[in-house]
């Protein structure tokens, strides 16, 4: 048996000693005596007893089994000492493990024995497969809520959504085959919508290039646009209102969403401070809220756009929409002034640099 014998300073030498009674009291823990402990690591009985008095280490080719006979880490050899945070790690590990592959296992069973069942009914009953399907569709949507992101590894997240979305997408084609209700389509584009809108912005940054990301604000705005354009024309043709679509969905969509274009220019690319950005998005807001009201009435009205009267001194049905948007519209103005003036003042960084040049700061 090789072993490496203590021809070092009083520093190994005592280290030797700390590993001794290290493996000396893991020993006598796991219930073995020196004959036992060597028998099962195959080295001599000697061997053992100079290495819990500090004589000599163990070789490195003995650590493994050494370790697995006392029921500690290599890493406790190595130390001499007992390293309960890693056990409590590698404990949490293996109860993770099991609580994975028993949720696994469970979910798969159940949803198998759901299948099987529904399909032998659905033919026993009806000597045909209709409501399995939609049964199918449910279960997929299920599995890859619970059990599909316990099986991937890459981009778990992104794999479970596009699952549950074609899932979903497949239980709506089903109960519209079998109901004939009219409604997949209305229902489709209500969720591509939800989808463009929430995880749009999210897709970009995941998986655009360098340019996409860089302009993911504005072509956000652009493909939300076009989604909801989609959604009211597919809704509004559903229930026979195509005219309503072209006379007041359409520039209604076409008027907020040229608003929300021009703040995200405004914000994300004007050549300027932020200060001065924001000053230009608060007047933007004051525009909307005069303009706003009276354009969305006279569309839907099909009348002339008319601005509210206004009276700061009447607050009356006739008076009160008017005098609520023009309160917000000089407070827009006057938050826009703020951040102008304070743009304007000097800052340390000026004042620092005006007087290292030898000039006087303006007043």
């Amino acid at each position: 048996m090789n072993e490496t014998h203590s021809t070092g300073p009083t520093s190994t030498a005592s280290h030797k000693g700390d590993v001794g009674r290290f493996l000396a009291t893991a020993r006598r823990e796991a219930g073995l005596t020196q004959k036992e402990l060597a028998s099962r690591v195959f080295v001599t009985e000697s061997a053992v007893s100079k290495w819990e008095r500090g004589l000599s280490y163990p070789d490195l080719a003995t650590l493994g089994p050494l370790a697995r006979a006392l029921g500690v880490t290599e890493g406790e050899l190595v130390s001499a000492s007992a390293d309960d945070r890693g056990r409590l790690d590698a404990q949490q590990a293996r109860v993770h493990r099991r609580w994975r592959g028993a949720l696994l296992w469970t979910t798969v069973g159940a949803y198998a024995v759901a299948l099987v069942a529904t399909f032998v009914t659905n033919l026993a009953v009806e000597h045909t497969l209709s409501w399995f399907w939609i049964v199918a569709a449910a279960v997929a949507l299920a599995f890859s809520l619970t059990t599909l992101p316990l099986l991937v590894t890459g981009r778990r997240g992104w794999t479970t959504f596009a699952a549950a979305l074609a899932s979903l997408g497949l239980l709506l084609a089903s109960i519209e085959a079998l109901t004939s209700a009219g409604f997949l389509g209305i229902a489709g584009a209500a969720i591509l919508f939800a989808v463009v809108v929430i995880w749009g912005p999210l897709a970009l940054r995941s998986f655009g290039s360098g340019w996409l990301r860089t302009h993911s604000a504005i072509i956000s705005v652009v493909v939300d646009a076009v989604a909801l354009t989609l959604m009211l024309a597919v809704i509004l043709g559903a229930v026979g209102q195509g005219q309503a679509f072209v006379e007041i969905a359409l520039p209604l969509v076409a008027g907020g969403f040229g608003l929300a274009t021009v703040v995200v220019l405004v914000l994300r690319y004007l050549p300027m401070r932020g200060l001065h950005r924001a000053a230009i998005a608060c007047l933007v807001g004051a525009g909307i809220a005069v303009t706003a009201g009276p354009l969305i009435d006279g569309l839907l009205e099909r009348t002339t756009v008319v601005l509210g009267p206004v009276d700061l001194t009447r607050w009356s049905d006739a008076t009160v929409n008017g005098n609520v948007t023009t309160l917000i519209a000089v407070a827009c103005v006057a938050a826009a002034i703020v951040l102008v003036a304070i743009s304007l003042r000097p800052t340390g960084r000026d004042t620092g640099r005006a007087t290292r040049q030898g000039r006087p700061m303006p007043r």
